[in-house]
């Protein structure tokens, strides 16, 4: 067997044998050492590499049309927060610098009461670097457990995140009130399109529900970077057409598990691999 092939975040790199827009999915390595908590990152040149990446976004179609997008949903409505999960080692990985320099740019036009970040993987001087840009970080990791606000418009940014994180989203804001949700993930349009019916049903069912009563917005892959933003789309859930659904359709069970997964990071991972 070939020695599995290993990125500059740490993680093994998957090939799927289906065909799909999506990018490979990237796991964990079994080999990889997460006591890294503690690496030495200089801040400072950190964050003038994430300004010069918000420079570059700020000169591209794709931010105009992500943010008329945005603004078009939103109509007169003003965002409370900007929650923000798994964005990866935002020191090291091109990629991650580029998503956050787009939350960044989100933060600056939106101008919401509070912009929180977590990622488990996260290093300590990472955390340093965004608290220093504004953000605040989440300690904890709920696995995509976060519960938006009831009194005003929540965007999520999920950027290139596992499905599970996104069904685990959607299961504990399981009602109406995901109208005050703006999901910005992986498109579900393409997710249905490129895995069985069953498979998804069975494996991230909210996601499977929720996908007829979502408006969903595909943004165009214009970025000078095409494996950055490829796959991503807006996701909302208009309030007449949740109002609509019988109320057993808002009945959910026990919280999702997953098994044989590893793209999924759980807080017991966390734990047994000190990260």
């Amino acid at each position: 067997m070939s020695k599995p092939e290993i990125d500059n975040d740490g993680f093994q790199k998957v090939k799927s044998k289906r065909v799909s827009r999506n990018k490979p999915t990237k796991i964990p390595s079994r080999d990889i050492q997460f006591d890294k908590l503690d690496i030495e990152i200089d801040v400072d040149k950190t964050i003038q590499r994430i300004n010069c990446a918000i420079d570059d976004l700020r000169l591209s179609s794709y931010l105009e049309d992500i943010i008329n997008s945005v603004s078009s949903i939103l109509k007169e409505r003003k965002l409370i927060e900007i929650v923000c999960l798994g964005l990866g080692h935002i020191a090291e990985c091109n990629i991650s610098k580029y998503q956050l320099a787009l939350l960044l740019c989100l933060k600056d036009h939106c101008k919401p009461s509070k912009v929180l970040v977590h990622d488990p993987i996260f290093y300590k001087k990472e955390c340093e670097v965004l608290k220093k840009l504004g953000l605040e970080v989440i300690l904890e990791n709920s696995e995509g457990g976060y519960i938006i606000s009831d009194k005003a418009p929540t965007l999520v940014y999920l950027p290139h995140c596992p499905k599970q994180l996104t069904n685990n989203f959607l299961w504990s804001n399981w009602g109406v009130n995901l109208h005050n949700c703006l999901l910005i993930c992986n498109s579900f349009q393409s997710l249905i399109d490129n895995q069985p019916s069953r498979i998804l049903s069975e494996t991230v069912p909210y996601i499977f529900k929720i996908f007829p009563h979502t408006s969903e917005e595909t943004l165009l892959n214009n970025f000078k970077y095409t494996d950055i933003f490829n796959d991503t789309a807006i996701h909302y859930f208009t309030k007449e057409n949740l109002e609509q659904l019988d109320p057993d359709f808002w009945v959910k069970g026990d919280k999702p598990t997953y098994e044989n997964t590893e793209e999924f990071i759980t807080s017991l991972m966390v734990k047994q691999l000190n990260i």
